[in-house]
C-alpha cells in the first residue's frame, strides 16, 4: 500500500503523532501511531467480516480493492490526528483532526473523492448517529473496540465513556 506507506512517513503526519504524545504523557489513553494502526485495522476488519467492502467501493465510486483498502486504512490512521488540539484548546478533535487531514492525504497522493470519504469519516467517528456515512460508522465502532475501556481505572472521568456503549452487545455487529 504505497500511499499508506507516504502518509505514515509524511513529516507533518509524524508531527501531529508527536503532538498526540507530548499532551498525553499523564492520559491513560494514547492516541499515538500504535492506536491509529489499531483502529484501521480494525475497521477493514468489520468491513471485510461484514462482507461490506463491495458495497464500499460502489457506494463511495472508489476504484477497486485496493484504494478502498488505502481509504480505510488512511482514515483510521487520521482519526485522532487532532486529538492534542483538544487537549490544548477544549477543540473538537473530530473536526480539527478532518481539516488537518486535508492538508496530509494529497501529500500521500490520495485524490479529492477519496479525501471528501476520508474526511467525512473522521469528522463523524466521534459521535454515533443515524445518518453517518459508512466509514465513519465503522471508524466509531472500530475506535471503541480499539480501547479497553472497561479495564481502565479512569472511565468514570473519561468524556468517552459518556458516547460509548460499554455493554457487550457492543461487542456484536
Amino acid at each position: 500500500m504505497k500511499r499508506i506507506d507516504l502518509l505514515i512517513n509524511d513529516t507533518m503526519y509524524k508531527d501531529y503523532i508527536q503532538r498526540n504524545m507530548d499532551e498525553e504523557i499523564n492520559a491513560y489513553c494514547q492516541h499515538d501511531f500504535r492506536h491509529h494502526l489499531d483502529v484501521a485495522r480494525i475497521t477493514y476488519i468489520l468491513v471485510l467480516e461484514n462482507n461490506d467492502l463491495n458495497y464500499f467501493i460502489k457506494e463511495s465510486g472508489l476504484s477497486g480493492k485496493l484504494a478502498a483498502k488505502e481509504v480505510i486504512y488512511a482514515a483510521g490512521l487520521l482519526h485522532d490526528i487532532g486529538k492534542w488540539k483538544e487537549f490544548q484548546t477544549g477543540t473538537d478533535h473530530a473536526s480539527y483532526g478532518s481539516r488537518l487531514a486535508r492538508e496530509v492525504l494529497p501529500r500521500a497522493l490520495f485524490n479529492e473523492q477519496e479525501i471528501e470519504i476520508i474526511c467525512q469519516g473522521i469528522f463523524e467517528h466521534r459521535n454515533i448517529s443515524m445518518d453517518m456515512s459508512f466509514l465513519g460508522e465503522r471508524l466509531h465502532r472500530a475506535d471503541n473496540l480499539s480501547h479497553l475501556c472497561l479495564e481502565c481505572p479512569a472511565q468514570n472521568v473519561c468524556p468517552k465513556m459518556k458516547n460509548r456503549d460499554a455493554s457487550l452487545s457492543s461487542l456484536e455487529y
